[in-house]
């Protein structure tokens, strides 16, 4: 009963085997892994509706483990991209909406749809960017930059579009500078402008597990007031801009792996340049900050509002012009 009263539009899986499930909510599609916590109450909400009663948890197992049965033996294999994807020369960026929009950019120009041709997944924490307006200027973005000068800001102004390219290989952007730099604002600037989350910026990964799961759980990923990197997390690095891969026992098994899979867009800061092993600078962006004099200081509220912009740590939706004009 609880699989004929959600009625899901299509049931699919993933190379590694996760089971996803679309379905229609007022109006549009949303995409869930089966196992997700927002499926499971989707169900008990269906079941709710319908007969006025709680669904028990064993109806709610035994409609999810039928569920990924059918999506994995009977179901497609389909490709889940988290923020952007690329389809037929065209590029998808998720707006994580409401609505579930995304904005289809191609050779003609970009335009807003409803029902993209490929399917995305919403992590905790992913925050919706701002519908995108025609006639705005890159330029505009550059006063809220603290950059010693204009080569600075063209490098910024490069990253950007390369960091929305759906698969990588991505650039890392790599901020320095004395204290009062301004150097966790321009993170988190950048961060709202590609992948806003309710965590902008975070510290530093401590094993190289923990990093893929921030990857696979993320798109853009921003370390913040790193005083060095060692050795095996600069390797790490360089697989994660490239495309990398890293795989563990599966718990409670003893044959099993999980596989975590991803390139992501990475961007680091701290005081001394961090980045020391050659591999990893070869793929850098290096940027150095200067200390802002106390006449030019602006507190980061005063910022946001004159950016039109709630600040990325507001889990409302930001009101910012986001210009398209200059996508790539």
């Amino acid at each position: 009963m609880l699989i004929d009263i959600a009625q899901p539009e299509e049931l699919f899986h993933t190379a590694i085997g996760t089971a996803f499930a679309d379905i229609t909510v007022e109006g549009h599609r949303e995409t869930w892994p089966i196992r997700s916590k927002r499926f499971r109450s989707f169900l008990r909400r269906c079941h709710y509706q319908a007969t006025g009663e709680a669904a028990s948890a064993a109806e709610i197992r035994s409609a999810l483990d039928l569920l990924e049965a059918w999506a994995l033996f009977d179901g497609p294999e389909r490709i889940v991209y988290i923020r952007t994807a690329e389809h037929d020369g065209h590029i998808y960026l998720d707006l994580a909406d409401e609505h579930w929009r995304a904005v289809d950019i191609g050779p003609d120009g970009w335009r807003l749809i409803g029902f993209p041709p490929v399917r995305f997944r919403r992590p905790a924490g992913m925050l919706p960017l701002p519908v995108p307006e025609r006639g705005g200027s890159i330029e505009t973005l550059r006063s809220f930059l603290n950059l010693p000068n204009r080569n600075d800001f063209v490098l910024i102004v490069a990253w950007l579009p390369a960091a929305l390219r759906a698969g990588g290989p991505y650039p890392l952007l790599a901020i320095s500078g004395e204290q009062g730099s301004a150097k966790t604002v321009l993170s988190k600037l950048l961060k709202a402008l590609i992948d806003p989350n309710a965590a902008p910026v975070r510290a530093l990964s401590r094993q190289e597990r923990e990093l893929m799961i921030a990857a696979n759980n993320g798109y853009l990923l921003a370390f913040d007031n790193l005083s060095g990197l060692p050795a095996w997390l600069s390797d790490a690095l360089c697989r994660l801009a490239t495309g990398g891969s890293f795989a563990v026992r599966q718990l409670y098994t003893d044959d099993e792996e999980m596989l975590f899979e991803a390139a992501r867009p990475i961007l680091l800061n701290g005081i001394e340049e961090v980045i020391s092993r050659p591999d990893l600078g070869d793929r850098a962006i290096s940027l150095t900050l200067t200390p802002i004099g106390e006449a030019q200081r602006r507190a980061d509220a005063e910022l946001w509002r004159s950016s039109k912009w709630r600040g990325p740590a507001s889990s409302a939706r930001c009101s910012m012009r986001w210009c398209m004009d200059c996508a790539p």
